[in-house]
């Protein structure tokens, strides 16, 4: 898997976990609200799987990406 299906499969779990509904997951798609849903124990838990699987993460780094396109640029650079 190249590292937006990794991030977009986490997202799926997340989901999953919180037993919100499936949706459709892509790089355009806004992580809050009337996007994905993701809430603050989604954020937590997407967090801790980012931190794990990559040694970083963009919430402990102080970014606070509103997409799913822009959590994967974080790991780009």
């Amino acid at each position: 898997l190249n590292k937006e299906a990794e991030i977009i499969e986490m997202i799926q779990t997340i989901l999953k976990h919180q037993g919100l509904p499936e949706v459709e997951v892509s790089a355009n798609s806004e992580l809050y609200d009337e996007g994905i849903g993701m809430d603050s124990l989604c954020v937590a838990e997407f967090s801790s799987m980012l931190e794990k699987a990559y040694g970083k993460d963009p919430y402990t780094s102080k970014v606070l990406p509103n997409t799913v396109q822009e959590v994967i640029s974080f790991y780009d650079d």
